[in-house]
């Protein structure tokens, strides 16, 4: 399936060629296609959730939101610039001056992505560690402002792989021995060691706020305690374990992308076990666009609904989803009414 030319002799010819033959590349396409359109779809239903629904829009969730652009974006352009990338030889993709730069939109939004889940981690442990004073502490401005402020320093964290220091823009790169710049060498080593001290962090943090909620819980049995506020608990540590799974599952897609490099040293013999490597990375990694939406529709009602009334309203079923709840309405009214009439007369 791996095209048979050679990279530096394309380099010579100055053409544009496929990476490998057509039945493979449509293959490729073809799964990534998939990843695209559900991530896309998905991720549109989150954000319109956000912004139609009430109910919906939470302090907390405003974290949810950010992640759902990041994701959204992700599908919509760093996986199609990326399998360009990966697919194409040609003078722009395999060119040391350009060839980051098709790479940059995922780099900029997975930074993002991890920036935010750390937000979210300090956010659950002051709303499980002061329950009390966590209206007060995260608000709704401040947390706009959170939200912001990790969007522009991810942005910027981004960015960095597209700088060429003291590099040659015209080193061909598109071999085995995969040529990169100093930047992109320490950015790649400083985010492989980064995100696993990140994830550890994460991790220890959300281990920490599960045991003041058993602490909690634990002291809330021994006293009497209304039953809103353990509602209340209830529902701040379900929102904390949908968090852990978010990050539990960001952690597993994006991980072997973090030490792809490491993969592609020691592991890559040709071409063929390199783009293998390559495709298995990034194909977990893209993925984790399409697994969130999903994963806020399981673990929150109010997105659920949302996503059923945006549904129904996108497939027309939404009228007749209301004639049917005005029609069960009337009859349960009817019935109440004969019931009530029955004890009057009785």
């Amino acid at each position: 399936m791996i095209n048979k030319s050679n990279d530096r002799n394309i380099s010579e010819s100055g053409g544009i060629y496929l990476r490998v033959e057509l039945s493979g590349a449509i293959i490729y396409v073809g799964v990534y296609f998939l990843i695209i359109s559900s991530g896309i779809v998905g991720n549109s239903l989150v954000l319109i959730s956000f912004i139609r629904f009430k109910e919906v829009r939470k302090v907390n969730n405003y974290y949810i939101f950010g992640l759902a652009i990041a994701d959204f974006f992700t599908c919509l352009i760093s996986v199609p610039v990326a399998i360009c990338n990966r697919l194409i030889i040609s003078d722009l993709t395999c060119h040391a001056g350009t060839r980051p730069l098709f790479f940059l939109p995922a780099y900029t939004l997975s930074s993002v992505s991890i920036f935010l889940l750390f937000a979210i981690t300090i956010d659950r442990y002051i709303a499980i560690s002061r329950p009390l004073r966590y209206s007060h502490i995260m608000t709704r401005k401040k947390t706009k402002r959170i939200v912001l402020g990790v969007w522009l320093f991810g942005m910027s964290f981004g960015t960095l792989p597209g700088l060429n220091f003291g590099s040659d823009p015209y080193q061909w790169v598109c071999e085995l021995d995969m040529y990169e710049s100093g930047v992109i060498t320490s950015y790649t080593i400083a985010t492989a060691m980064a995100f696993s001290v990140g994830l550890a962090f994460i991790f220890s943090m959300y281990g920490r706020i599960v045991y003041i909620a058993y602490v909690q819980k634990t002291t809330v049995t021994n006293t009497r305690s209304s039953v809103s506020k353990r509602s209340r608990d209830q529902m701040r540590m379900r929102t904390t374990i949908t968090c852990v799974l978010i990050s539990a599952i960001f952690g597993i897609c994006w991980l072997p992308q973090s030490f792809k490099n490491i993969f592609e040293t020691y592991l890559a013999r040709d071409i063929k076990s390199l783009l293998a490597i390559q495709t298995m990375c990034e194909m977990l990694a893209y993925s984790n666009s399409s697994i969130n939406p999903i994963l806020y529709g399981w673990r929150n009602i109010h997105f659920r609904r949302a996503y059923m009334k945006i549904l129904r309203s996108w497939f027309g079923n939404d009228k007749k989803t209301t004639n049917m709840t005005s029609q069960e309405t009337e009859t349960k009214s009817i019935g109440l009414s004969a019931i009530s009439l029955k004890v009057s007369s009785d």
